[in-house]
């Protein structure tokens, strides 16, 4: 009995061994895959919320750039808004420096094909604007007269359009005409009425007076160049045009003296 019982230990005891080399075995051969498992687990956790980080960080910087955009938007209208206000404070020491009686018009489109063509304002036959009104810069400078008149908006025809005439008279008492060109910078050009070679470069340009529309004294340019085509005889004389038309925003409307007289009616 004592030998039967002390055989059953002993087998228990190698049993034992052989189920705990198996347990090592089998941890041995499983633990590598078991790490393999927890280190994905680990990396898809880790680049899942990578992920979602980098997504919160995306929308948080789209909200700052939309910040940023109105923000610029903002200033950038403040900006104009201080332009426009210095200009319209420029025109109005101006009319009353000048004491002319005028309108002041917005323009609303200008057609970069034809710069120094035409143009359009905001003012129409509702706001009693009529055909040959003369148009002029917020610094005084001739730039034409109206063209068409429409309920709500005009066309102003300029001195630098192509089929433009108007008489001047130069500081030396150059009489002639002042003509437009179809050249895409506005260059002018002054025909005078003589032949006699008496201007030079830097020799301003005015209205003549001779003319049913434009007064006499206003400005239309600068004598730039002049060339001579066949010696004294035929001269090219071109005149510079001052008006920044790329930045023409606001114009004059100058009021003629009969509308003045209606007025004080």
């Amino acid at each position: 009995m004592l030998l039967i019982l002390v055989g059953i230990v002993v087998l228990f005891g190698l049993f034992q061994g052989i189920v705990n080399y198996g347990v090592d075995l089998i941890s041995y051969i499983v633990f590598p895959v078991q790490k393999k498992v927890y280190q994905m687990g680990n990396y898809v956790k880790d680049t899942s919320d990578a992920v979602a980080k980098y997504k919160e960080i995306l929308k948080e910087n789209e909200l700052l750039k939309e910040e940023n955009i109105k923000y610029e938007r903002a200033v950038t209208r403040n900006i104009q808004l201080v332009q426009e206000n210095l200009r319209l404070r420029n025109i109005l020491g101006m009319k009353e420096e000048k004491q002319l009686d005028v309108i002041v018009a917005k323009v609303n489109f200008k057609n970069h094909n034809n710069l120094y063509e035409r143009f359009y304002i905001d003012l129409g036959k509702n706001d009693n604007i009529k055909k040959n009104m003369i148009v002029l810069s917020d610094d005084n400078k001739l730039i034409g007269r109206i063209g068409r008149v429409y309920s709500d908006y005009s066309v102003v025809d300029m001195i630098t359009g192509e089929n433009s005439n108007v008489s001047g008279l130069s500081d030396s008492n150059m009489l002639g005409v002042v003509k437009g060109s179809n050249e895409d910078d506005g260059t002018l050009y002054f025909e005078p009425n003589t032949f006699q070679n008496t201007l030079h470069v830097g020799e301003k340009i005015y209205t003549s007076g001779i003319s049913d529309i434009y007064p006499k004294g206003i400005y239309i340019g600068e004598i730039a160049q002049i060339d001579d085509v066949q010696g004294d005889v035929f001269r090219s004389i071109k005149v510079k045009n001052d008006v920044d038309v790329l930045n023409l925003n606001e114009v004059l409307i100058l009021i003629p003296k009969d509308k003045k007289e209606e007025k004080k009616k």
